[in-house]
């Protein structure tokens, strides 16, 4: 009997274990919250951080295939499950996750196409301003930070509407339902202030995506890598003044909203023949697949293009699509010189 119940304690020490590293290597989900019926709650919002690296495996989310280190904070916007995460990079390249809210959106949820559809966007945004209190209605609560929609893809996908924030409630009102807004993303004032402290306005990106999946920095290494050489060859091509290769880096369905790709390939080819030499060089390069798009990709840097008569620098946009022959190629491009 006593040799029984040794071992039936050793198995239940042994399972007790396995599960515990389980939990370490997942996120805890049996001690968060439960979001499913949350509203924004104006007095007592969550702040529960949410685990996730696994056993000292530095972790980002997965549509950041690389990020630069002047990026510290990040807001992201998991809209299937409602919650804004505010996310911290680590020394390691790292992100974790610092805290989570839960958010109002859209009436008709997430996905928005045409102006007053009542839909929240999804996409990569930046900040653009902060309004406070004094100047808003009450509706908005202790201030707003509009955000920068339209983008560019939205504009190349005829995405209408204007004037989507990332708002306070109404003060004196405790709750608010998950869908209940004209688009906006809606949280609760103290949280709204508390973020402000980690927002740079012009720079901080509010990403909205469907889902928030982590991922091991290294996962990303292969489809990294082959934009990273994209955008090597690009820049080294149009250094060397070599027309043919520099122009294939482009699509046949590039725009930059005032050139197609006829235009921009006769442009290109006859201020080349008025230069002696051109050398380009890039830095602070980021890469972030879009999401709901992953053939698509955000590729910013800041560049400096210097030639035999003239020379420009600032930051640099691109948009590359992973297209049917299966390689990369530039849909938009704007800035930089």
């Amino acid at each position: 009997m006593k040799q029984a119940l040794t071992i039936l304690i050793s198995l239940m020490v042994l399972a007790f274990s396995s599960g515990a590293l389980g939990q370490a290597r997942e996120r805890d989900t049996a001690s968060e919250p439960d979001y499913s019926e949350l509203l924004a709650i104006n007095t007592n919002s969550f702040t529960t951080p949410l685990v996730n690296s696994s056993l000292g495996v530095a972790m980002q989310p997965a549509n950041l295939l690389r990020t630069v280190a002047d990026e510290p904070y990040l807001l992201w916007v998991e809209l299937k499950r409602g919650l804004l995460h505010l996310l911290k990079r680590e020394q390691n390249g790292g992100f974790q996750t610092l805290e989570t809210h839960p958010i109002s959106m859209g009436k008709e949820g997430y996905g928005k196409e045409i102006e007053g559809d009542q839909r929240t966007p999804v996409g990569i945004y930046t900040i653009t301003s902060f309004l406070p209190d004094e100047d808003l209605l009450d509706k908005y609560g202790s201030g707003a930070f509009p955000l920068d929609y339209p983008n560019l893809v939205d504009k190349l996908e005829s995405r209408t509407g204007y004037g989507i924030w990332l708002h306070g409630l109404p003060k004196g009102v405790t709750s608010r339902p998950r869908f209940d807004s004209d688009g906006c993303v809606v949280i609760d004032n103290s949280t709204l202030i508390s973020l402000s402290d980690h927002i740079d306005i012009g720079s901080t990106r509010m990403i909205l995506a469907e889902t928030l999946d982590w991922v091991s920095i290294g996962a990303n290494r292969p489809v990294r890598d082959r934009l990273e050489s994209r955008l090597e060859n690009w820049r080294s091509s149009w250094s060397a003044m070599d027309n043919d290769a520099y122009l294939a880096f482009y699509s046949t369905e590039f725009t930059n909203f005032s050139q197609s790709f006829s235009d921009w390939d006769a442009y290109k080819r006859r201020i080349h023949q008025e230069k002696f030499w051109i050398e380009v060089e890039v830095s602070d390069i980021s890469l972030t697949s879009y999401p709901g798009d992953n053939d698509l990709v955000v590729a910013e840097f800041y560049q400096t293009y210097r030639s035999s008569n003239f020379n420009a620098q600032g930051l640099k946009k691109q948009l590359w699509r992973l297209e049917e022959d299966g390689v990369w190629r530039i849909v938009y491009e704007g800035g930089g010189g």
